[in-house]
Order: structure tokens, then sequence, then C-alpha cells
């Protein structure tokens, strides 16, 4: 097969292990870089059979769900406590447990 009869279609480079692009250097291709960056930052500590099996996806569902059902619990309240930063790991890892128990 030729390269001709089947172009290459989209962008073309090649992270290195530090996370360095290699290959034509343009402003897609570097925003590709900083999603992919973004989405092993966001993943750390949920396995690639979790990702393959949809965890994110069934863990905004629960969230979808489970986010109102806590706001309409706490009506005026208008700012959140110092201690938010804990709760929100806390729900994080409340939802990614729920959305593992629905398999």
């Amino acid at each position: 097969m030729s390269d001709a009869a089947h172009p290459l279609n989209g962008p073309h480079f090649v992270l290195s292990s530090d996370g360095e692009l290699l290959g034509n250097d343009t402003a897609e291709n570097r925003e590709l870089v900083r999603r992919i960056h973004a989405c092993v930052n966001a993943c750390d500590g949920i396995s690639t059979d979790e990702l393959e099996s949809g965890i994110i996806q069934d863990m905004r569902r629960v969230l979808a769900e489970v986010v109102p059902l806590l706001q309409s619990q706490a009506p005026g309240q208008s700012k959140a406590p110092s201690s938010a930063q804990p709760i929100v790991v806390e729900q994080r890892k409340s939802a990614r447990q729920a959305a593992h128990n629905v398999r």
C-alpha cells in the first residue's frame, strides 16, 4: 500500500516520555498535548481497565444525579464551608465507588 492511497489525516506528533512534543509544532498539536496531560493527570489512580470500561462516564452520570440532590439539601448556602476541599474529595471517592458498584 502506498501512502498516496491512504493519506494520514490529522495532527502528526509524538510525545516523548518527558511529555515533550516531537513533530509538527502547531497550535493544534500543542492543544492536543495539553489535553493529553490534563487527562493523564485527572485519571491518576484510575486503572486503564476502568477507563476502558467507562468509569468516567459512569462517574459523570452518578454526579449528575447526586449533585442536584446535595445542592437541594443545603438551600440558601451562598458560600462553601472552609472544609469544602475534603468534602469534594470524599464526593469524588463516593462517586467513583458508586459508579464502580453500578457495574
